[in-house]
């Protein structure tokens, strides 16, 4: 049975985990900026999310967390894709394609595509957010409630992404100078290392790679 209250609760639990310029996001609103591909991935972060949160709602979330090694691998191996990715975002916002407009967006349909998948699942903070974190809060509200807890998640999944997706090439005369590109990049760049240095201080320091 639909619970309006407990649907409210959980746009809002699901809407202030997933608002934040982390490495997802702010790939998103690069290309979202750079008008490029946006569709497919604002369906991809959708989609993963359903299926994260969905299964941490479901209770899988103690089964992921139990699997060995699962956490170390997730970490290591996001974390240096999430470096690479930050230090690419440097390059782009000194080299001579930093000087033309949208020049560090993605413009190649099949490797937008295969970043924003393992920005998504290779980042342990996804997986924390949504099946471990957002899959324990709906026990609070009972198995009865799943059903609208899921939904008010899944909305604020929807939202969010659909705004930074979609209303971020409102932006687009803002960046009509390279100055504007570069400064954008430097402060993704920055976000990426700071976000590979929490995950390795955090989790990977204590969860070193199974040999």
């Amino acid at each position: 049975m639909f619970n309006f209250s407990v649907f409210l609760s959980a746009l809002g639990i699901s809407f202030s985990q997933i608002v934040g310029i982390g490495p997802q996001n702010a790939y998103v609103l690069r290309q979202g900026i750079g008008r490029s591909h946006v569709l497919p991935i604002i369906a991809i972060c959708i989609v993963a999310d359903i299926l994260l949160i969905a299964s941490g709602v479901l209770g899988m979330g103690k089964v992921v967390a139990g699997i060995p090694g699962f956490l170390s691998v997730v970490t290591w191996g996001g974390a240096a894709f999430i470096l690479w990715l930050g230090f690419k975002s440097f390059h782009a916002a000194w080299s001579a394609d930093g000087m033309s407009l949208a020049g560090s967006v993605e413009r190649d349909r099949k490797r937008a595509i295969r970043t924003i998948l393992v920005v998504t699942l290779l980042n342990p903070y996804v997986w924390l957010d949504t099946v471990v974190l957002i899959g324990g809060v709906s026990t609070v509200y009972g198995e009865e409630a799943n059903l609208s807890f899921l939904l008010g998640s899944l909305c604020a999944s929807v939202l969010w992404f659909g705004i930074i997706g979609l209303f971020a090439g409102k932006l687009a005369p803002l960046f009509e100078k390279p100055v504007s590109w570069r400064v954008l990049d430097c402060v993704i760049g920055f976000v990426m290392l700071f976000t590979a240095s929490m995950l390795i201080y955090n989790y990977g320091l204590a969860a070193p790679l199974p040999l």
